[in-house]
């Protein structure tokens, strides 16, 4: 029945591109087997109070029955109007679990209670949602590198007894970025864009202020300290050093020609990024169709793992 109502679902309604109101063409209710237990006792006892003709009998039935549809529309209830925002994820590497945040808008004054979020591969969430705008977290298995993409997301309640199920599906596009997994043992290349200064040397860049000097010939404009200068009787330039050594290191594709399998390569092209990273090293990255120039940082960090986790996905490039 599930599955047939899922195909049902997804003829009807196609994936969602922006923000979803759930509204009742999208909700579906059925009772749980509580629900069915309970719609089995209320038969026998109308057969009782038939077959003894008892009064008391016939308003207990019907007291129950009543609760019985109440609580199915309450249960409807829990789930309509709710306007379901896109999720976004943080990046995570393929084998671990990613952080998928999902916004979910309860319009009015009315908060809704035990609000289950599930899927495939996503650990369930239970959650009460008061008036107003609210985050769910949801944890997701990021089994493979590349663009993350929810199956289908359930929403679902059995608030307040019970008896009955409300549920929808929505289906998302891609939320995030998964990177390749950090594996491989092989050692940083050396060099692969030259010494920019012997060992021990402090290497003119753009990163840190190490101080004042004497303008010369060719400094830029930019670098001149105004304020500095007028109180003294020179022009003034500030001078920067980089704090990641002498070596700028080239992370590149075709140094890793003898690994065959791309998983495998951009794996180990992953493990030095991080490793690159965590010496301190300025670093580029040269894939099959781009090049990152090098520099050091969390954003240089996450551009290029996330070069290698889009790798191939936008046009097939040769190994």
């Amino acid at each position: 029945m599930s599955n047939w109502l899922r195909a049902h679902h997804r003829r009807r309604h196609k994936p969602l591109s922006g923000p979803c109101r759930i509204d009742r063409r999208r909700l579906y209710v059925l009772p749980t087997r509580a629900g069915y237990a309970f719609a089995a006792l209320l038969m026998v006892l109308l057969g009782w109070s038939i077959n003894y003709n008892v009064n008391l009998g016939f308003v207990l039935t019907f007291v129950l029955g009543g609760v019985a549809v109440d609580a199915m529309k309450r249960v409807h209830d829990q789930l309509s109007g709710l306007t379901v925002h896109p999720p976004s994820a943080e990046s995570a590497f393929a084998g671990t679990q990613a952080n998928v945040s999902l916004r979910i808008d309860v319009p009015g004054s009315r908060a809704r209670y035990g609000i289950t979020v599930d899927g495939d591969g996503i650990t369930a969430r239970l959650a009460d949602l008061p008036a107003g705008s609210e985050s769910v977290d949801l944890l997701v298995k990021a089994p493979r590198r590349g663009r993350l993409r929810l199956d289908t997301l359930r929403l679902s309640t059995v608030y307040p007894l019970g008896l009955f199920c409300a549920w929808t599906w929505l289906e998302f596009p891609a939320c995030g970025v998964i990177w390749p997994a950090p594996l491989g043992d092989r050692p940083l290349p050396s060099g692969g864009y030259g010494l920019r200064h012997e060992l021990g040397a402090e290497l003119a860049g753009d990163e840190e202020f190490a101080g004042l000097r004497e303008w010369r010939r060719g400094d830029a404009a930019t670098h001149v300290a105004w304020r500095a200068s007028a109180r003294s009787e020179t022009l003034l330039v500030k001078e920067f050093v980089s704090p990641a050594g002498g070596e700028e290191v080239l992370l590149d594709w075709n140094a890793l020609a003898e690994l065959t399998d791309i998983e495998a390569r951009l794996s180990q092209l992953s493990a030095w990024v991080l490793a690159a990273e965590a010496a301190g090293l300025r670093y580029g990255l040269r894939l099959p169709g781009c090049e990152l120039a090098p520099d050091h940082g969390d954003m240089h960090r996450r551009a290029a793992l996330e070069h290698l986790a889009l790798y191939g996905e936008a046009a097939d490039v040769g190994s």
